[in-house]
């Protein structure tokens, strides 16, 4: 897409086509060459893989137009302007791209090399401390405790419903009770469950 930039770029005007002096004075040359800068955007860009605006471009731009200047008096009598600057742009994109290749591999070669057992450390352990599991085992005994303690078809209603996750009407279907009378059992043992765990952990502050 840039390379159409390049050719569809508008036919020069006034004298930036050829220098007609051998040596011509700071000012004109600046001008007629700064004239050039958008083309001059659009090749860098286009050497260097990246957007115009891209800061890269800007630095290869502004280091052309240096040699350009400060070089000017190379530039032989009749010689087009347009295609020596962009030859000189061309030079210096292609030597930022080198550049920065070279500075990515430097990094790439500098950076720390982890061992295993450095990346291993690293990774979160996902089990149980054995704090976590006492606590766990703590849990389960007391909530085996208050489950025991409500009557069976409650007991019964409230394992199928939380811990099998059948619904309210496959559990009235297993059991051969309503629906209403399964909700009133699951209601009535998730009380029973709270007030008795709740009690418990209000020992278990006290001592």
């Amino acid at each position: 897409m840039l390379g159409a930039v390049f050719f569809a770029s508008p036919p020069p005007r006034g004298n930036i086509g050829a220098m007609t002096t051998a040596a011509p004075t700071v000012e004109a040359f600046s001008r007629e060459a700064a004239e050039l800068r958008p083309l001059l955007k659009a090749v860098a860009a286009s050497v260097l893989h990246v957007a115009p605006e891209h800061p890269d471009v800007d630095d290869a731009v502004s280091e052309t137009m240096r040699r350009a200047i400060e070089g000017r008096t190379r530039l032989r009598p009749g010689e087009p302007l347009r295609a020596w600057i962009v030859g000189i742009v061309k030079h210096v994109a292609l030597d930022a791209a080198r550049s920065r290749t070279r500075a990515l591999k430097r990094q790439a070669n500098d950076a720390p090399v982890e061992s295993t057992r450095d990346l291993a450390a690293r990774i979160p352990d996902s089990k149980p401390s054995p704090f976590e599991r006492t606590a766990r085992t703590q849990e389960l005994e007391r909530l085996e405790a208050a489950l025991g303690a409500l009557p069976d078809k409650q007991r019964e209603a409230v394992v199928l419903f939380f811990l099998e996750g059948l619904s309210y009407v496959d559990i009235g279907k297993r059991l051969g009770v309503p629906m209403g009378t399964v909700a009133t059992w699951i209601l009535r043992g998730k009380k029973a469950l709270a007030a008795s765990l709740s009690a418990e952990l209000g020992r278990r502050s006290e001592t």
